[in-house]
């Protein structure tokens, strides 16, 4: 048959030298003479073993294409993620090359004197101010046998005017006043008896009425000055002052000022809703490396040397452990090789506590597809039926009602997290009880998108390519007893700030990944394919050859 198409592809040329006979006739008279004569070389039987080796060759690539290259690319991802020492992603570890961008809301209050008179507060959101936060990571220790390591974070930041717009840092803002407020909620009865005389002698008179008018910048980091030290603050107000600097001491966001004078002496308080995070670091972090196990790297083991944290439980609940447990990442880094299936847990300092996040859609993020994980509805859930597994509900911050009982859905007690009487919950009361939101005038339906938290993972790597942080800080107005400026107030659920944190995976990091990774698997896969067609082909042509033997076999 060879012999047959080479003629075939000469018969015209053949001709046109002025040949009578056609070539073509002569080399059918030579194929079917050659078809008659045995060829060894192409015998039945050597095509079907080369068939054969074929198949198995074929069966090999199969494998290697679809367990081995895989295993080879993920060996790859693991060692380029892992916390090796002096590599480039401890270097990303030991400073974050992505900003974090921080927008503050705040809820601006516009009948303060109404509210208290026992009005409805309405309110106003102003922001968002938009702060960047640069993360780095001081390293203490490293932990062969347990593969951790050992650090402490700190972060830096930054007002950025230009994605604030028009919003300054000093613009004014009328929001309830923190520390008056917690002092008239942490005090004892015979205490604020003697609280409202000292007011002038605890507060200036910009800080002394329950609503205060202030600036973003000293609210949100500057801070304003307390319980001064005076020599004309007289015996019992300076004993409530002592009082009220033992009783804030837990606060995250009160600061002590120390005398200069006398060492060790208190001589005020500061009160800012951010200045804490850059003042010191917020604890001590344990943290898995990844090296041993790769689906354990950026697990937190241990936050401030205990596998536990002090502020959830209580006498009734029996599964503490579970709400106390340290546990998750630090929303920086996730171990690679992510599924559907399987969520993460995020560890929070600024909450005190871990949220679950699970899969709940796939995303893009500049043409990169990822995972989108979010919390559930009922995270901030603390009341349960049964009051045995209420482990969240710690009934620390008396109710609207000033009854120590569990918050309805969707609002969290964080008195122990934050040493004041706070509440914590999602932007807009987003999956609360619609009580929340209708307690107050001026607040917007809830937007999943705009106030929710979710987390948007490459899961090939881990990589985070976009993450959105979101919490709301509230304040419980109601009346006490023997404070007179709060006999009238209406008792309410007061939402005062709320916080965004963005992360993006910027530009210089995006082509990383395309380099180390994509392009990798791109040629990864042009191989893989490359080696099965060519295989297949071969496969297929031998095949057909065979089979053409045997059907002229059977012919003779």
């Amino acid at each position: 048959m060879f012999v047959l198409f080479i003629c075939q592809q000469f018969h015209h040329f053949y001709l046109s030298v002025g040949h009578s006979t056609s070539l073509y006739t002569r080399c059918k008279l030579v194929d079917r003479t050659i078809m008659k004569r045995p060829c060894i070389c192409c015998s039945v039987k050597i095509l079907a073993v080369i068939t054969a080796v074929l198949v198995v060759v074929l069966a090999g690539i199969l494998v290697l294409s679809f367990y081995g290259i895989p295993r080879i690319v993920n060996s790859q991802v693991d060692a380029s993620v892992r916390l090796t020492e002096n590599s480039d992603q401890w270097g990303r570890f030991l400073k974050l090359p992505i900003p974090i961008y921080i927008g503050v809301y705040l809820f601006t209050v516009r009948n303060g004197p109404a509210v208290m008179n026992g009005a409805v507060p309405k309110l106003e959101e102003v922001g968002p101010y938009v702060f960047r936060e640069d993360i780095s990571k001081k390293v203490l220790s490293t932990n062969k046998d347990d593969d951790s390591v050992t650090y402490q974070k700190f972060t830096e930041q930054s007002f950025e005017q230009e994605r604030s717009g028009q919003l300054t840092l000093d613009d004014n803002v009328t929001i309830v006043n923190p520390p008056l407020l917690v002092l008239t909620q942490i005090t004892s009865v015979v205490e604020q008896l003697v609280v409202v005389g000292c007011l002038d002698k605890i507060f200036t008179p910009t800080y002394r009425d329950l609503f205060m008018t202030t600036t973003i910048r000293s609210v949100m980091f500057e801070g304003f000055e307390f319980a001064r030290s005076s020599s004309d603050v007289g015996y019992a107000c300076e004993v409530i002052r002592q009082q009220i600097i033992e009783k804030t001491k837990k606060m995250k966001n009160i600061r002590r000022i120390y005398s200069k004078e006398y060492p060790g002496m208190v001589e005020a308080l500061r009160f800012s809703f951010l200045g804490f995070k850059t003042e010191s670091p917020d604890g001590i972090y344990t943290l898995n490396r990844g090296i041993d196990d790769i689906s354990k790297l950026g697990r937190i083991m241990q936050w401030n040397n205990s596998h536990y944290l002090p502020f959830w439980g209580t006498s009734q609940s029996i599964n503490n452990d579970t709400c106390q447990l340290v546990e998750g990442g630090d929303s920086t880094m996730y171990p690679p090789h992510a599924t559907k299936d399987k969520g993460f847990v995020i560890f929070s300092t600024d909450i005190c506590r871990r949220v679950e996040v699970s899969y709940s859609s796939t995303g893009t993020y500049k043409d990169i597809e990822g995972y989108r994980y979010e919390p559930k509805s009922d995270t901030f859930y603390s009341k349960l039926a049964n009051v045995e597994e209420d482990c969240f509900c710690t009934g620390r911050t008396l109710n609207p009602n000033g009854v120590r009982d569990c918050y309805l859905n969707g609002v969290i007690d964080v008195y122990d997290c934050f040493g004041a009487p706070l509440l914590l919950s999602f932007p807009h009361f987003l999956h609360a009880d619609e009580s929340y939101i209708n307690g107050v005038q001026g607040v917007t339906s809830p937007d999943p998108e705009k106030h929710g938290i979710y987390l948007l993972i490459e899961p090939n790597t881990g990589t985070p390519l976009q993450g959105r942080k979101r919490v709301q800080l509230n304040v419980v107005l109601r009346n006490i007893e023997y404070i007179q400026f709060t006999q009238k107030l209406k008792p309410t659920v007061l939402p005062v700030i709320w916080i965004e944190e963005c992360a993006d995976l910027t530009d210089d990091l995006i082509n990383i990944l395309n380099n180390q990774f994509f392009k990798v698997v791109k040629i990864a896969n042009g191989v893989k394919y490359g080696l099965i067609a060519v295989s297949s082909l071969s496969v297929l042509v031998v095949a057909g050859i065979l089979i053409r033997k045997q059907v002229i076999s059977r012919r003779k």
